[in-house]
């Protein structure tokens, strides 16, 4: 049944009425003020004791830093991987689910070349429906098989480039900090935690660059470091703490004089980032961080950085180690402006590897029409579901 519009016409209205231009600009004026009045000693000071109910972005040099494009390399080399899933179905007789992982490297300079394939794979054995060695038996569903999309999409980009000489980025799409583990239990979290942190150890072990790109990032990471900056509890001789200023009856809180906007917004508006320039590495203040710090060396810590592509501002992840290397550094920066520019907005090889990787719901018609088959010759015959049955066959 398609949507009836005129339902929610005038609260379409309603809402579009509360936009209000003059308030909007005004909190954008504020909003510069601050950015240019910053002081990035005092924002570390007041880290150091405060308490804050949101995630924050940390820099031991000036926030406001940034750097121009470095300069391409004539030859250099890119892999990217997507991934794509089919669901275990309980509807279906057997159950089953389907990996995807399609790998693009694309090589530039003298002798350009471009490589292009798909990985698909079934799993259905039991050990394979439930999270290994966790006493719950946690079945495979949508998130942790997400999970095992971004391990497989990982590996996949790094073996792309085995072989390959010259500079070499593998590029993700997304990201490369795996929030969603936080809401899971302490056997699915180390599951998911030692595959995808032994896959980038290999990453630093053959010293090759890895990265992921964020377009259109909803982070406000910078927006929050800046509410730290204006908060008035220390003038009162307070440490900041967001819980208590947010429930103070009648107490409105300083940091409510900043718009409600992503970095994003402040880099392209504020900051004036210009296309090709990127900000300086920050690194993200989030807990599930610090599972990724194994060996105590901090070396696998996510960082982060925005760039303008030209026609946004995206955002960069990288390890710590990747980070720390200068050149490789310039190299992530100048490959990710380079493919956004050949991708008219968009790293042209993570564009290539979606599109090999998305799977239609032809293909899916088609997998589980060679199962039904498959057990047809075994002598099993599926029987749907009601539910099932009902969204195979409408009949009113």
């Amino acid at each position: 049944m398609p949507l009836d519009l005129a339902m929610i016409i005038e609260q379409i209205n309603e809402m579009a009425a509360t936009v209000n231009g003059a308030e909007t600009e005004e909190r954008r004026k504020t909003l510069q003020d601050v950015w240019d009045s910053l002081d990035t000693g005092q924002v570390n000071r007041r880290y150091q004791t405060a308490k804050t109910s949101f995630l924050l972005a940390e820099s031991p040099v000036d926030y406001r830093q940034t750097f121009q494009l470095p300069s391409v390399p004539e030859s250099y080399s890119v892999s990217a991987a997507d991934g794509s899933f089919i669901l275990p179905d309980r509807h279906s007789p057997v159950r089953f689910y389907v990996l995807n992982t399609s790998t693009v490297v694309l090589q530039y300079g003298r002798e350009p070349s471009a490589r292009i394939g798909s990985e698909p794979e079934i799993f259905y054995r039991q050990q394979d429906m439930t999270v290994p060695d966790d006493p719950q038996r946690t079945p495979i569903d949508g998130t942790i098989l997400g999970f095992r999309r971004a391990i497989r999409e990982l590996a996949a980009a790094g073996a792309g480039l085995a072989g390959v000489s010259g500079p070499s980025v593998a590029l993700q799409d997304g990201t490369l900090v795996l929030w969603q583990l936080q809401g899971q239990s302490d056997p699915v979290r180390n599951w998911v935690l030692s595959q995808f942190l032994d896959v980038l150890e290999t990453f630093r072990q053959q010293d090759l660059a890895v990265a992921s790109y964020i377009s259109a990032p909803g982070a406000a990471e910078l927006m929050n470091m800046l509410r730290v900056a204006v908060c008035d509890y220390p003038v009162r001789g307070l440490a900041i703490n967001c819980d208590d200023c947010r429930t103070r009856a009648g107490h409105t809180p300083r940091c409510d004089i900043l718009p409600n906007v992503p970095d994003r917004f402040l880099l392209a508006q504020v900051a004036n980032l210009k296309p090709g320039e990127r900000t300086t590495v920050y690194q993200s203040k989030s807990r599930i961080l610090d599972a990724y710090d194994r060996d105590g060396s901090g070396d696998q810590r996510i960082c982060f950085f925005y760039v303008n592509t030209g026609r946004e501002i995206g955002r960069v992840e990288i390890p710590r180690w990747v980070a720390a290397d200068l050149d490789k550094l310039d190299l992530v920066h100048a490959t990710v402006y380079d493919q956004s520019i050949l991708g008219r907005g968009y790293p042209v090889a993570l564009q290539e590897a979606h599109e090999a990787a998305v799977l239609s719901m032809a293909d899916r018609r088609t997998v589980e029409h060679a199962i039904d088959q498959a057990l047809s010759m075994s002598g099993v015959v599926r029987l749907n579901s009601g539910k099932d049955g009902s969204k195979r066959g409408r009949f009113v």
